[in-house]
């Protein structure tokens, strides 16, 4: 069976990385490459040297790389992913496949597979999972789209680390979008709390605590306890947070974070969700969403009629 010929759109970090796991494989031997910056005064030679260091040709222009290759993925940025669809356009055919690895949100993705279905090449939605140039290809990516259960067996052949997620284009990124407001909030919020803590030299036990709550069980089981109890209480933890500010302000400390929670308690405790629930308990902490997604259904009705 002949090797299949790949091309990265863009020929950063995350793309030297994937070529060069792909290339110690030996799965996929022909690799190009086409970034708009290869010339660039600034970014031009970091970009040259990677290409040459693993013997990767750099073509010209976006037609040239889709002629001397069928899976394209593109690594540039989010911001530009949907005018790369565009320009690209003119030079897929139906045997191309293309893989959009920016970190956009789902509607760009779902505008993105429209423009590339025009063409009746291939559209794969690929949500990187983790650092690329830690884990090279074997880096965690989840892919949706039509013929995205097709890519991800061939793609794991290659040696790479790919799932399928679905169907439908855009459910790869909104994992990964709604991963992220987990996990850049949770970082977000350990810097102003343990900033917090240092002034008053309680950091460690502080941290301690918190490891000790956290971990404690399976995070569906740790939701389960705080989201029934955040819903019932919000209202006085409304309070608390007010005190945390003041708190903060006194330490001179920025409080956007303590602000946030702050507002998105107020927000669920405008829901009236203790009336809602006569006070009970759920043990499940999806009795509240599906609360809250009987009342945006309802505000929707409304607005619609």
């Amino acid at each position: 069976m002949i090797a299949p010929s790949i091309g990265f759109i863009g020929f950063g970090e995350a793309a030297f990385a994937l070529s060069s796991g792909l290339l110690e494989e030996k799965k996929i031997t022909s690799i190009f490459a086409y970034d708009i910056n290869s010339d660039h005064p600034l970014y031009g030679a970091m970009i040259r040297e990677r290409a040459a260091a693993l013997g990767i040709p750099l073509t010209a222009s976006l037609k040239e790389l889709c002629e001397n290759t069928i899976h394209l993925f593109c690594t540039a940025s989010a911001k530009v992913a949907e005018m790369i669809a565009e320009n690209i356009q003119p030079f897929l055919h139906t045997d191309h496949c293309y893989i959009d690895m920016n970190a956009a949100s789902p509607m760009t993705m779902e505008r993105v597979a429209a423009r590339i279905a025009e063409t009746g090449a291939s559209f794969i939605d690929a949500a990187v999972m983790d650092a690329v140039p830690l884990k090279k290809h074997k880096v965690p990516i989840y892919v949706s789209g039509s013929k995205a259960l097709g890519f991800a067996e061939e793609a794991n052949g290659w040696g790479m680390n790919v799932t399928f997620i679905g169907e439908t284009p855009g459910s790869s990124s909104a994992i990964k979008m709604f991963r992220s407001i987990f996990m850049k909030g949770v970082s977000a919020l350990l810097l102003e709390t343990l900033h917090a803590s240092r002034i008053y030299g309680v950091e460690e036990t502080v941290l301690a605590s918190l490891n000790e709550s956290i971990t404690a069980q399976p995070l569906q089981e740790t939701a389960d306890l705080l989201l029934p109890r955040t819903a019932i209480h919000a209202e006085r933890r409304v309070a608390e947070m007010r005190e945390v500010m003041a708190t903060l302000g006194m330490l001179g400390i920025d409080a956007t974070m303590s602000e946030a929670v702050a507002a998105k308690l107020q927000w669920l405790a405008d829901h009236r969700i203790r009336e809602l629930w006569n006070g009970h308990l759920p043990q499940h902490y999806d009795a509240l969403l599906e609360m809250l997604e009987g009342k945006n259904r309802k505000k929707t009705d409304d607005y619609q009629n």
